[in-house]
C-alpha cells in the first residue's frame, strides 16, 4: 500500500463516501473511485461494503485502518525529521486527552511548545476516558495520549503494556460543596464526615472517578448518585444550584469562579497521576518536543518540592 493510497482510503472511511472523501481531498471522485478499486485488486478483496448512499469498511478494510494511519504518521515523521534537520520547524502533532486533564499541566505544556514553535500545530482530540485515549495512540489516531493513572487497588485497569509511558506528576482531589454546607465542614475534610449529598459524576470510565470509588471502598462509605454528565464543565454549576457534590481538582473549582461552591481536600488524600503515554519507537519532532517539555516541567517542579 502506497502512501498515497493510504490517504485515500483512510478519507473514505473518515468520510463514509467517495464524494464527500474527494471533496475534502481537493480530488476528483472519479480518480479517487479508481484509487480505491486499484487498491482493492492488488490486496485482493473488497475494502468496503455500500450501505445506502455511503460506504462503511469490510471486516478487512476495518483492520487495514490502523496500518494505515501509522504510515500516514510514519510518512509525516520523516517530513518533520528531514525538515528539521534543515532547521525548520513546523507540522503538527495529535494528542489525546480526557476531560480532567485541561485543568492539569497540559494547557501550559501546549503552551510552552507553541511559544518555542510558533510554526507547530497541535490537535486535540477528547475522549471519555484513559481507555479510549490508549486505544487512540495505539491506533495511531493520536501521537500522544495524556491521562490518569488508576489507582493500585483498581479493577479498572488501562492497557498500557504495549506503549510508553511517563509519570508527570500528581493532582489532588478535592470535594466541591454548596458553601452553605461547606462553611460547617473541617479543611480536609474525612471521608466519614462527608455530608449525605447525592454525587454529580462524570461518565464512567475516567481515573478521577474510579479513584475516589477506590477511596470510598476504602473508608466503607457509601454515597448516592444524583447526577451523571459527560460534561466535566457543568459539574461546578451543578455544585452551585444545589444539585449535589462533585469529586474534581482545586483548579476546576478555583477556575469556575463560583463564589458559591467551595473546594474541600479529603484526609485521607486522593491523589492521581498525571502520565503520557506513545507508542515505542520515532516521534516526530513536535510530539518529542511536547514530550520532553513534559518530563523538563516534572523534573523542575520535583526538584523545588524535594
Amino acid at each position: 500500500m502506497e502512501f498515497r493510497q493510504a490517504e485515500h482510503f483512510l478519507a473514505v472511511v473518515e468520510h463514509g463516501g467517495v464524494v464527500r472523501a474527494a471533496a475534502a481531498l481537493h480530488l476528483a471522485q472519479p480518480s479517487l473511485s479508481q484509487s480505491i478499486r486499484v487498491l482493492e485488486r492488488d490486496l485482493g478483496t473488497p475494502l468496503f461494503h455500500r450501505v445506502g448512499r455511503g460506504l462503511v469498511p469490510t471486516t478487512v478494510g476495518a483492520a487495514l485502518v490502523a496500518p494505515a494511519r501509522q504510515l500516514l504518521r510514519d510518512m509525516a515523521t520523516a517530513q518533520a525529521s528531514v525538515a528539521e534537520l534543515s532547521g525548520l520547524h513546523g507540522g503538527h502533532v495529535d494528542i489525546g486527552t480526557t476531560a480532567g486533564l485541561y485543568e492539569s499541566p497540559l494547557p501550559g505544556l501546549i503552551g510552552d511548545l507553541r511559544r518555542a514553535y510558533g510554526t507547530v500545530t497541535v490537535r486535540i482530540r477528547e475522549f471519555r476516558s484513559e481507555n479510549d485515549v490508549a486505544g487512540a495512540v495505539r491506533d495511531g489516531t493520536v501521537e500522544l495520549g495524556f491521562g490518569f493513572l488508576e489507582p493500585a487497588d483498581s479493577t479498572e485497569v488501562t492497557d498500557r503494556r504495549d506503549l510508553d509511558t511517563h509519570s508527570l506528576g500528581t493532582d489532588e482531589l478535592c470535594i466541591a460543596l454548596p458553601r452553605v454546607i461547606a462553611d460547617g465542614l473541617p479543611d480536609p475534610l474525612p471521608f466519614e464526615q462527608i455530608p449525605d449529598l447525592p454525587v454529580i459524576a462524570v461518565t464512567g470510565g475516567a481515573q478521577g472517578r474510579v479513584s475516589v470509588e477506590s477511596a470510598l471502598r476504602r473508608a466503607s462509605r457509601r454515597t448516592t448518585l444524583g447526577v451523571v454528565t459527560a460534561h466535566r464543565q457543568a459539574t461546578v454549576p451543578l455544585v452551585a444550584a444545589g444539585a449535589g457534590m462533585a469529586w474534581v481538582t482545586r483548579a476546576v473549582v478555583d477556575n469556575a469562579g463560583e463564589p458559591a461552591v467551595v473546594a474541600r481536600a479529603m484526609e485521607p488524600p486522593v491523589i492521581l497521576t498525571v502520565a503520557v503515554m506513545h507508542r515505542p519507537g520515532v516521534l516526530s519532532p513536535a510530539a518529542r518536543a511536547l514530550l520532553a517539555a513534559a518530563l523538563r516541567r516534572r523534573d523542575r517542579h520535583d526538584g523545588t518540592t524535594r
